[in-house]
């Protein structure tokens, strides 16, 4: 069997996801079919629950397989010579515009190369590229100087 999610019954790996409820269920898509994680994907977009595909048994245990094929390192950090812990594994191609690439590590560029799809980054790398405004260099400055 490729993984542990492999379900005699239906022949394939299957999807176990934690509902916001806590309980866990079993879903009818194939982890190894990207038409089909990407129904379930856009599923959840579209129903403002993404939050259980980031619960789901699939995506922790790829994240963790991410983590450590990279040996938790941050790759934007170490491509500048620096050691950094990785603790996020990133969506290259984000998760909203490419709901059928949430579990695949790798995609076909437009060069006909494969790519990175899952990156392994720190906190901050993470923040710089997805949320630059939350960064600490990139606050405004106060209208007025004064302060109560």
């Amino acid at each position: 069997f490729c993984c542990a999610n492999f379900s005699r019954s239906r022949g394939y790996c299957t999807l176990r996801t934690r509902t916001r409820g806590g309980r866990s269920e079993a879903l009818d898509v194939d982890i190894h079919n990207k038409e089909d994680v990407g129904r379930w994907v856009r599923q959840l977009i579209d129903e403002d629950r993404l939050h259980e595909f980031y619960v789901s048994a699939a995506w922790l245990n790829l994240r963790d397989k991410v983590l450590a094929e990279y040996k938790h390192e941050c790759q934007n950090c170490k491509l500048r010579g620096k050691y950094v812990k990785a603790i996020i594994v990133h969506h290259v191609k984000h998760l909203r515009d490419f709901p059928e690439l949430a579990l695949s590590k790798t995609y076909i560029g437009r060069d006909g190369k494969e790519q990175m799809q899952l990156k392994p980054v720190c906190r901050e790398c993470h923040e710089h590229v997805e949320h630059p405004e939350r960064l600490r260099w990139n606050k405004k400055e106060p209208l007025t100087e004064e302060r109560w």
